[in-house]
């Protein structure tokens, strides 16, 4: 009897049964990461854009096909001109914020200024420096004038889909917001209780389609093994960007109660280098001589078995930016330790890779680069920290190498090579990184209308990059999600545009 009792207190602890008020149509979602911090301009983890998403309103929508629309937009038309130097938002009368407050097009100029604001900290700064002027036409129409035609200004800065509340966040400010932060979108924040769970109910007033489901908690979870018996016993509904072994698994057993989803997403896995002059990997024939022992095939059959495809370059190849003539580097020891010696170390040297410990794969395939590395004389320590200090460490050039993930976004790939540019606020970030044909070409990318053109840019800059290995790109991954029977999600929303974690109003639960 006493082990039944300690059995039910566990099971208590690890879903977190205890001290949650749930709706009766309520549903929970297993995040591998806590989210940073909930503030739309400086959040650079996927888990917080999963959390926003359902608070706040996209400035424009995507369709199944990658193109730009305004249905559960907060515009309800947009324009173009001069080839892409001045774009013109008509925004939707009717909306308001959480608080009640109307949207207009003073939120939306707001929301352009905060990720102009260098002291804010956005690390998508750069792509709103090319704004000359923001014109206001009344309450609901903004002229977004830029420097120079950017075909790729919609991509790179449609406010990461979030138009933010001018007269809260001058109320209680940044601090403020990101402790209550509100939007306009279908779910209002209820509550964030660090280290267990963020809960958001659904929005009465929401301007679009009404959600069906009550209220949403996301979960977090930072042992794989007991968000995986979370999604089992049903202490969780859906579990998104499943690592792969596990989605396999469930998949493959046929848990009973369990649906699976996969797409495509647009997104590629890579190493970075510190490349600043301090650094050994500042000389590009060490980072040549690392992509060269690396075994891409051998993590891909370690981690994610059929459920990735080796990149070369770094746009995936289903794009028509795929650049198919780049250096894959295929696994060549001799030629990695003869560039070494031309570069001084004959005899290897001693260096470190870093890894986001929450993410498992990423960790087992940094362990597996150490042994990899090992073969041609790099003495590689693994480094696992928690998320926010490797954003930190990584950030300030104090990781020699890491390893990482970038989702860019749709439909136009910028996203993959906009942080090469020297003057990207990415840049840093990632190693830093300086070429001046690679800056040239990105900015001619910027300012080609014809898009046949601009495939043909993206490949020449990839294939100078990866000359440079400016980072190494290893593969482009296959997205697995299982969930609850008793959700259902519409069949249009899993694909690489869609996706059915950003549109949780439109799923329902018996």
């Amino acid at each position: 009897m006493k082990k039944l009792l300690c059995l039910a207190l566990m099971l208590g602890l690890i879903f977190g049964l205890s001290g949650i008020v749930g709706a009766q149509n309520s549903i929970g979602i297993a995040l591998q990461v806590e989210p940073s911090v909930l503030n739309p301009i400086t959040y650079q983890d996927t888990e917080t854009g999963f959390v926003l998403g359902a608070v706040c309103s996209p400035l424009v929508s995507l369709s199944e096909e990658g193109d730009f629309i305004t249905d559960e937009a907060v515009i309800e038309d947009f324009k173009v001109e001069e080839d892409g130097r001045i774009y013109t938002f008509y925004i939707r009368e009717g909306i308001t914020f959480h608080n009640g407050d109307p949207l207009t097009a003073h939120d939306v100029k707001f929301t352009f200024e905060a990720f102009m604001d260098p002291d804010l900290g956005s690390p998508h700064h750069r792509y709103y420096t090319g704004i000359e002027k923001l014109e206001l036409e009344g309450d609901y129409k903004l002229r977004v004038i830029l420097e120079e035609p950017n075909v790729a200004f919609l991509t790179m800065s449609r406010l990461r889909n979030h138009v933010l509340p001018r007269d809260y966040i001058e109320e209680v400010g940044w601090d403020g917001y990101e402790q209550d932060p509100i939007g306009s979108g279908p779910f209002q924040f209820v509550e964030h209780v660090p280290g267990s769970r963020i809960v958001v109910e659904k929005f009465d007033d929401y301007w679009g389609q009404e959600a069906e489901i009550e209220e949403v908690v996301f979960r977090f979870y930072p042992e794989l093994s007991t968000a995986i018996m979370a999604l089992e016993t049903g202490a969780v509904d859906y579990m998104p960007e499943m690592p792969a072994e596990e989605f396999m698994s469930l998949q493959d057993r046929q848990v009973p109660g369990l649906s699976f989803g996969t797409y495509q997403k647009f997104e590629d896995h890579r190493i970075c280098f510190n490349k600043r002059e301090d650094s050994v990997f500042s000389d590009p024939r060490v980072r040549q001589a690392v992509a060269y022992a690396i075994d891409i095939p051998e993590l891909i059959a370690l981690t994610r078995g059929d459920m990735a495809i080796p990149a070369r370059g770094r746009i995936p190849s289903f794009h028509p930016a795929y650049a198919e003539n780049a250096n894959a580097y295929d696994r060549d020891l001799d030629k990695a330790r003869e560039l070494l010696a031309e570069a001084g170390y004959a005899d290897g040297f001693e260096t470190a890779i870093y890894a986001p410990a929450g993410y498992r794969e990423r960790v087992q395939e940094t362990q597996q680069i150490q042994q990899q590395l090992a073969q041609i004389g790099i003495d590689v320590e693994v480094v696992t920290l928690e998320w926010g200090t490797y954003l930190d460490v990584t950030a300030e050039g104090e990781a020699p190498m890491f390893r990482e993930r970038w989702s860019a976004g749709v439909p136009e790939p910028i996203g993959f090579v906009e942080s090469w540019h020297s003057e990207s606020s990415w840049n840093p970030i990632f190693g830093t990184y300086k070429n001046e044909d690679v800056d040239r070409l990105i900015d001619e990318v910027m300012r080609t209308v014809e898009p046949t053109e601009r495939w043909v840019l993206y490949q020449e800059l990839q294939e100078i990059a990866m000359d440079d290995v400016a980072d190494y790109p290893l593969y482009w991954p296959l997205i697995g999600e299982a969930y609850s029977e008793s959700l259902h999600i519409p069949d249009n929303l899993w694909n690489d545009f869609k996706r059915p974690i950003y549109y949780i109003q439109f799923w329902t639960y018996n």
